[in-house]
């Protein structure tokens, strides 16, 4: 590793923008970026592939490849501070793929009972109840409304950012969330 702390490495690399800030030292300033990227990242992309797959063991597996592969393509990136961009559609691209291949196999299971949470912390019960009713929701909704609401408020990312992520338009994003939280909310009103 760098005799840098990887967090003032990162941010030199990934304010710089350059890539040849990112090709000298390669393997240490790669793995200095994404011991930053994973500490800062790895549990938001991890609820946002628990939300998409229902599966914990499907979502750690997306987020881990995700990972391994920009480690992998580290000296490849055309712009190092796209390094989150690209970690965010590698975790929604291997989530797609992991959809696609239970459908193909026909091993489709629901989840029961299965909170929308990863993170055990101390909440309450009111919260779990919560989680227990939006989680089987939300993978009710169709492909593309689950993945913008997923992004747009779990990953809490923007309009444009969500647009990037997924290759859609502006004008889809909103569309998307839109309908969405009304099918989402129509959903949770029947339940309630």
């Amino acid at each position: 590793m760098t005799s840098q702390r990887p967090e003032a490495a990162v941010e030199q690399i990934l304010g710089s923008g350059s890539p040849s800030a990112a090709a000298g030292g390669a393997d240490e300033v790669a793995e200095a970026a994404i011991e930053v990227l994973f500490h800062r990242h790895h549990a938001a992309l991890l609820r946002a592939a628990f939300a998409v797959l229902g599966s914990r063991e499907g979502a750690e597996d997306a987020v881990q490849d995700a990972f391994v592969s920009l480690y992998r393509h580290w000296g490849r990136l055309r712009d190092p501070a796209a390094a989150e961009a690209y970690l965010r559609s590698a975790v929604l691209n291997r989530c797609r793929s992991g959809i696609r291949s239970r459908i193909r196999d026909r091993s489709m299971t629901a989840a029961v009972g299965v909170p929308l949470h990863v993170v055990d912390t101390a909440e309450t019960a009111q919260r779990h109840h919560d989680v227990a009713l939006v989680g089987p929701a939300l993978r009710r909704l169709p492909r593309r409304q689950r993945e913008v609401v997923v992004c747009r408020y779990l990953l809490e990312l923007s309009v444009a950012e969500t647009a990037e992520t997924l290759g859609i338009s502006d004008g889809a994003v909103k569309r998307h969330t839109h309908r969405g939280l009304h099918a989402l909310h129509t959903a949770l009103e029947v339940t309630r």
